[in-house]
């Protein structure tokens, strides 16, 4: 087998790239505007005749052929816990690398008034935890019962005291709602366990692909099964930062992604104390993905550039207020819009600028003073600080032409007290969308899908 063949099914484009497995290189890489609104199988059809046309038909028939897909919009997640900190927590940690996005979060006891915006948020997925083994019950059977009460008809995932795990499964069922029981995902203080969860959520993402148009054709042309984009990123960029037994890897690194609805937001290092600070809360994984649903291109671009970051468009961009208003006003009704004057194309550049400062800011840890005896600060999250690689990717960082500075926006800044922000970077860009190729590559041949991150990734000054 001398080709691999991995496609991409995303909500805007369908990516495609061709790898030489022999050279370990990429030899072509290509997008087109997504059909999985209509027929999936139109657009891989598309990249099939391209690498037809590429590698000859023969060589076709024998490549092996890779998929991924972000093309369910990255499944929305309400989380449920008893405290806010191991909430927020348990809810970035089951999203990690799952394809899914936290929209809600709640604590403590429900309410009437949270079951009611839960029920407005829209969310397709809720992960119902609480109490450590062996701990609270009352508190999870009250938020129990305001679950099944409730009008939501999505799957539930439940992840908390499991003393109490039948009793919440049978509540569930005798109001016909889905559910899903894995094992505590918090068991004990300071102690995690996703793996359960994120297998459910997994499942339940491909089931959604599987349910839109033409995917049910589409997968039978692949040799994996259909995997999370973030997923894939994931594992690519814990593979290009560890490295292999015979390849050394990159060492710490970052990767951001900014889409049309969400900016993505990757690091890979060790958790270290910042000065002898007191780490709190659960332990940061080496690989951590945060998904900003708030914070994009197009969609939610009018959630970028709120008033306060205003003057900073008019500056960047030489429009007036309102002609900013207007243009984020055209962006979310038009998802495909592409700047067509240099106003415009400066508007895009702020908007990522913003969107990358505000994601990157939300996904590192901080410190605060402590007044617990031995110790002068708390750290809260995961220290960035000696991180130094920035790699990015998606069309608005890739095909800029200042994608340098837009990267170098991860770079402490005199207003980032106690953030724990790189202090100097070094950009790279994946202009041939290699991330998502040698994520999928890597189960297969990891030594290969580590030399062509190695040889496509370009460094940007």
């Amino acid at each position: 087998m001398k080709y691999a063949i991995a496609i991409d099914f995303g909500s805007t484009f369908t990516k495609l790239v061709i790898i030489d497995l022999n050279e370990k290189k990429v030899i072509h890489s290509d997008k087109m505007p997504s059909t999985v609104g209509s027929d999936a199988a139109v657009g891989m059809n598309q990249c099939f005749d391209i690498a037809k046309n590429k590698i000859g038909k023969d060589e076709f028939e024998k490549a092996m052929k890779l998929a991924s897909s972000s093309a369910a919009g990255g499944l929305r997640m309400a989380v449920i816990g008893l405290t806010k900190s191991l909430s927020l927590m348990a809810g970035e940690a089951a999203a990690l690398g799952a394809g899914v996005k936290v929209v809600a979060n709640y604590m403590g006891n429900l309410t009437e008034e949270n079951i009611h915006t839960l029920e407005e948020s829209k969310a397709e997925i809720l992960l119902f935890g609480g109490g450590y083994e062996h701990g609270n019950r009352t508190m999870v059977m009250h938020n129990a019962k305001m679950i099944a009460e409730s009008a939501i008809r999505i799957p539930i995932i439940y992840c908390g005291n499991s003393d109490v795990a039948s009793d919440v499964r049978i509540l569930m069922l005798s109001r016909k709602k889905q559910c899903f029981i894995v094992e505590n995902m918090i068991p004990k203080l300071g102690e995690k366990n996703v793996e359960p969860v994120q297998e459910v959520i997994r499942n339940l993402f491909l089931q959604r692909i599987t349910d839109m148009k033409g995917f049910d054709r589409v997968k039978k042309a692949f040799d994996n099964e259909f995997t999370p984009t973030p997923k894939a990123v994931l594992d690519a960029g814990e593979l290009l930062s560890k490295g292999t037994e015979k390849q050394n890897g990159m060492g710490q690194l970052m990767i951001i992604d900014i889409g049309g609805a969400t900016t993505d937001v990757y690091s890979m290092n060790s958790n270290k104390s910042y000065l002898g600070a007191k780490l709190t809360g659960l332990e940061e994984p080496y690989e951590k993905r945060t998904v900003e649903g708030d914070l994009g291109m197009r969609e939610s671009s009018e959630s970028v550039i709120t008033d306060k970051y205003l003057p900073e468009a008019e500056l960047r961009s030489g429009m007036t207020r309102e002609e900013i208003k207007q243009s984020i006003e055209h962006r979310m009704r038009e998802h495909d819009f592409l700047p067509n004057t240099d106003a415009e194309q400066k508007l895009d550049n702020c908007i990522a600028a913003v969107a990358i400062r505000q994601a990157t800011r939300r996904h590192a840890g901080y410190v605060r003073k402590s007044y617990t005896a031995g110790y002068n600060m708390f750290q809260v999250g995961k220290n960035l600080t000696d991180i130094t690689t920035i790699i990015g990717t998606g069309g608005i960082i890739v095909f800029n032409q200042d994608a340098a500075a837009l990267l170098k926006e991860v770079e402490k800044k005199e207003t980032d007290v106690n953030i724990l922000m790189p202090e100097k970077v070094s950009p790279y860009l994946d202009t041939e969308y290699v991330l998502f190729v040698a994520g999928l590559l890597r189960e297969k041949d990891e030594e290969t899908a580590l030399s062509i991150m190695k040889n496509s990734l370009k460094r940007c000054e």
